[in-house]
């Protein structure tokens, strides 16, 4: 699998070095997270319908771009709707599809209880929820998917660029960690798959990454309201889950590398 010349076009001299800019990207995404956090309860927004720290990692790139005005940062903002990216929004479908009747019958299996939550016993409308939760993915995935994914990817692999946004990702979800070691490997282990596997299915294309990311973020995240709660279920519950996506991913991988066109890497629209 190859990569896109992400690079900006300026040259070397203008570009900033990568430790600097995650780092400054980074820093910026937590603490506007935090800010966003602590308005939230003043506006009375329920985070059943979205969580405003979500549009912390935006944030994030509009500091990158400000701080660096002369350097054109790589930024995987297309929205054109090709073959491939209609084929990449089908595995999202498939894929999260897949990862939760897996964990419905592993937990059938196994006698281990949920504590789902049906449509209907939303406090607000399934169709509201559903847009609301697309637009917090989306305003999270513009930092992580649009911007840092891209950027790193030019650097390293497709496996270890996930795999870092991944833990970066994982760690900034810092409510997690008090919930004790297992939950939090758990979720870090699911966070590190789920990049990894955007990361397969954003390459050779700046096209429609934010629908795909902010798509397969969504049903994740619907996923797991609808079928553990919206506490996203107990340290087991959260390990299965992160099991079903770990296998997942390793399938992915396997197909992208095998060249299978149903994932949509085969032919890249490089437009």
């Amino acid at each position: 699998m190859s990569s896109l010349a992400y690079e900006g076009s300026r040259p070397d001299a203008a570009r900033p070095r990568m430790p600097l800019v995650v780092l400054w990207f980074y820093l910026v995404t937590c603490v506007a997270a935090a800010l966003f956090g602590l308005v939230q309860p003043t506006l009375a927004i329920d985070p059943v319908i979205i969580q405003l720290n979500q549009f912390g990692p935006a944030v994030g790139v509009l500091a990158v771009l400000l701080a660096w005005r002369r350097w054109r940062p790589p930024l995987a903002t297309g929205f054109g709707l090709s073959r491939q990216v209609l084929i990449r929004l089908v595995v999202v479908v498939v894929l999260a599809g897949v990862i939760f009747a897996v964990f419905v019958g592993i937990t059938g299996l196994a006698g281990v209880s949920r504590h789902g939550i049906r449509p209907g016993q939303l406090p607000y409308p399934f169709w509201l929820i559903l847009a609301a939760q697309l637009i917090g993915a989306c305003g999270e995935e513009f930092g992580w998917r649009c911007f840092l994914q891209p950027y790193v990817r030019a650097r390293c692999g497709v496996v270890s660029s996930g795999a870092l946004v991944g833990l970066l990702w994982g760690a900034w979800h810092v409510q997690v960690f008090s919930r004790g070691l297992v939950f939090a490997a758990g979720f870090l282990a699911m966070a590190v798959a789920l990049s990894i596997m955007l990361a397969v299915l954003q390459e050779q294309s700046r096209h429609g990454v934010l629908i795909i990311a902010g798509g397969f973020h969504m049903l994740v995240n619907i996923g797991m309201l609808l079928l553990t709660g919206d506490s996203n279920g107990d340290a087991v519950q959260l390990s299965l889950t992160a099991a079903c996506v770990l296998t997942a991913c390793g399938v992915l991988l396997a197909a992208a590398r095998r060249g299978i066109a149903l994932t949509g890497v085969g032919g890249g629209d490089r437009a």
